[in-house]
């Protein structure tokens, strides 16, 4: 499995290497265009918005910008579709948008997929695949873009709640409006487990696979597992939280195998082969442990021998015989011609 998964891995990067003026823009554009279908699926109160043609569009300039263009794209549309609503939703969320923005481009600017594909697991109802393994490849402040996921989820799962009280007429002045908002998204126990349970896994899972100590990313995915199923089994029994079992179940599964992929693709040592080094400069000594990569040596090369010299025929041999016993009789003969005199 592991032959396999590195030979995946080094067949990729050759396709990605070879490939990647054309791949990274197309993976860009199908990201950006199946989020802002998502949305307008979700909350495509807006009618303008909902025209695909500019979702595709927007998809396509998407895919020749940076990822911070994408996130920013997709909130607009997000606002434009609560306000079509409401417009104390649409400022509400904006509030929250704008906090989470400030830590985002500040801690966490180049990782704004994450934040897109939280998004997307959780309409998938599957959220728990995802920090464990982001842990492993995008480091520590990846608990920014996960939790803000979420939190981009749940405003668009209030909203349709939202909207449902205003055609039913539960909600008849502003101030009821924004006291709806503010209940329904900030006493959410489901969000609020979600975001703890995916932070301190997160941080548990980096701070262990930062070890030295042999198997550090097995191990961190193994506790880093265990924790975020514990604490939301945990939380939503405290809190009396509606969470699906079953998805959890299956979303931590999917999550371990996929750290297990990146730790395959990021992380692939030997540590049976594992040396210590020990050396010193004017002012330290350094004491070293270094563990060699596994790599893979093509076994399917081709040896193409060349001679410069080609083969002699049966006749050119006989020739170079001849001669050469006709140089020897030669020599024998004027041996015989010489004569010595004595002094």
């Amino acid at each position: 499995m592991m032959t396999f998964l590195l030979e995946l891995k080094d067949n990729i990067n050759k396709f990605y290497n070879k490939h990647n003026v054309y791949l990274v823009p197309a993976l860009k554009f199908v990201v950006a265009f199946i989020s802002f279908l998502l949305l307008n699926v979700q909350i495509g109160y807006m009618t303008v918005l909902k025209n695909p043609l500019i979702a595709l569009a927007v998809s396509i300039i998407c895919a020749f910008l940076p990822s911070g263009f994408t996130v920013v794209a997709l909130s607009i549309f997000m606002l434009a579709h609560l306000y079509a609503i409401s417009a104390e939703f649409a400022v509400i969320s904006l509030c929250i948008v704008l906090v989470m923005y400030l830590l985002y481009f500040r801690f966490a600017p180049k990782q704004g997929y994450i934040l897109i594909f939280t998004v997307i697991l959780c309409w998938c109802k599957i959220p728990e695949a995802i920090p464990v393994a982001v842990a492993l490849g995008a480091g520590l402040t990846s608990f920014i873009p996960v939790s803000f996921g979420v939190i981009i989820y749940y405003i668009i799962k209030t909203a349709s709640a939202y909207e449902t009280a205003i055609t039913n007429s539960s909600v008849a002045d502003s101030m009821q409006q924004i006291s709806y908002i503010v209940e329904s998204f900030f006493n959410n126990k489901s969000c609020l487990i979600f975001v703890i349970a995916f932070t301190v896994a997160i941080i548990i899972t980096y701070i262990i696979k930062r070890l030295s100590v042999d198997n550090a990313w097995t191990y961190a995915i193994a506790v880093g597992t265990v924790s975020e199923f514990i604490i939301l089994i945990v939380g939503s029994l405290a809190l009396n939280a509606k969470i699906n079992i079953v998805f959890m179940i299956i979303g931590i599964i999917i999550g371990a195998v996929a750290a297990y992929i990146c730790k395959i693709v990021f992380f692939s040592v030997d540590y049976k082969r594992t040396e210590f080094v020990q050396y010193e400069d004017d002012e330290y000594y350094y004491y070293v442990k270094a563990v060699p990569k596994i790599s893979l040596v093509n076994e399917n090369v081709k040896v193409k021998q060349i001679n410069a010299r080609k083969t002699r025929k049966t006749s050119d041999l006989s020739d170079i015989r001849r001669a050469a016993d006709k140089n020897a009789a030669t020599l024998e003969t004027d041996d015989d011609d010489i004569t010595f005199y004595d002094k």
